[in-house]
Order: structure tokens, then sequence, then C-alpha cells
């Protein structure tokens, strides 16, 4: 039986914890007591530090059980960016992709994900049906073709020029990226895909001079870039 400690301690920007055991096919979340068949709390130990204070516990695992500990993710706070950081994957963008970090089969990870983080399955649904409509657009039967936008450390002439306000041209394509609304920043939820059948599947921030760097991965279906109306 394994032994591992772990503490729900909120991580700098409010990053909340996550523990969560596997045992075969489900997903059981640690809520800080005994689980049968699955832990069992030896000990605990709390530190009061205001804001910081955090319990540690001592837990003894049963045989056979997985375990994913982590925090929410340190540029989005969403939870597939914790659990990507904490299996060493990339964020999970589909339910396939965020079953297979969980290990476990994607009707297992729905269900789990709808009842303990509906937020999360929301934006996963949301995804789903985003690519399910790409899909559609495609009458000549072309797959969509996934392509990462990357920009950012700008100079202080650039920003001064508009730089983070600006649209951002997809690689490879007759096609861009723009903001829905200039006064909030390269954010899930802000970015439309124009000139080109496409949707955004996820948004990346890493730290850096003058705003850092970001990467916006769009799937796009190649062949679309003349359809009316873009």
């Amino acid at each position: 039986m394994d032994q591992i400690k772990w503490s729900d301690g909120i991580g700098s920007r409010e990053r909340s914890p996550f523990l969560l055991f596997i045992k075969g096919d489900e997903i059981i979340p640690f809520d800080e007591k005994d689980i049968d068949g699955v832990v069992v709390v030896r000990g605990s130990d709390y530190t009061k530090n205001g804001k910081w204070s955090e319990t540690t516990y001592r837990l003894q695992l049963e045989d056979g059980i997985r375990h994913i500990a982590g925090r929410s993710g340190w540029e989005t706070g969403r939870f597939v960016e914790g659990l990507g950081d904490a299996v060493g994957c990339d964020t999970p963008d589909t339910w396939a992709d965020t079953a297979k970090a969980l290990g476990v089969s994607v009707p297992s990870a729905m269900e789990f994900l709808r009842g303990w983080r509906p937020k999360a399955a929301e934006k996963l649904d949301e995804v789903e049906q985003a690519l399910a409509k790409l899909e559609e657009v495609s009458e000549q039967g072309t797959d969509s073709v996934i392509v990462t936008v990357s920009f950012g450390s700008p100079t202080n002439r650039a920003i001064e020029e508009g730089f983070w306000e600006s649209p951002k041209t997809i690689p490879g394509y007759e096609g861009e990226i723009r903001k829905l609304d200039s006064r909030k920043g390269w954010v899930d939820g802000n970015i439309d895909v124009v000139g080109i059948d496409g949707i955004v599947l996820s948004v990346k921030h890493s730290s850096g001079m003058h705003g850092g760097y970001y990467a916006v991965s769009v799937a796009v279906v190649p062949g679309t870039e003349s359809n009316p109306g873009k």
C-alpha cells in the first residue's frame, strides 16, 4: 500500500488544490476523510498562516489505487490546465484528451467532471460542439487543421501602435484571429477566427517582457478562406 502526503493549501494566484483517486475506471475526489476501499487518513497536521493556512494529510492508499494531485492552472485557473501540469502533458482541449490525461474512459471522465467541475465540463462540451460544426462546414470532406498563432513581447513602440489590440495572422492561411472586445485580453471567449472557417481551441500565456507571450491554438478548414461573410 502506497503512502502519500497532500496539502489543501491554496497556491499563488489563489489556485485551488485537488487530489483525485482513480480506481479502475472510476474517479474519486479526496474530501479530507477516509474513503472505503480507496484511502485511509493516517493523520494530519494543521499550519496556521492566515490566507496560506493549510492542513497536510498523511494518506495510505489501498492497493491498485492511482492518484493525481495538482492545482488549478497557473495561467487560466482552469482545472484542465492544472491536470495537464500534474500528469506532464499539454492542456487537454477535448473530452478524449481529458480522459487520456486522467487515464479513464471518456464516459467516466464526463460523468465525473459534470458533477465535480461543471464549468470545466461546459467548456469541453463547447469545444466538442464547435469541432462538430467545423466538420460540417467542409462540404468537400476536407479535414480541419490545427494551427498555433504565436505572438508577444512587443516593443514599446509596437504597444503604442496597438499591438495588443490588433488582429494576428493565422500562419499559412488567409485568415486571422481578432479580439471580440478590444478592451479585454487575449483570453478564452474573447477571440474570434475571421477570414476562414475555424474555431479557437485553447489559449496559453507565458510570462515575459511587455505582456509576455501567447499561443492561440485554432482549428481551421483549408479552402474556406473565401466563404461569404468572412
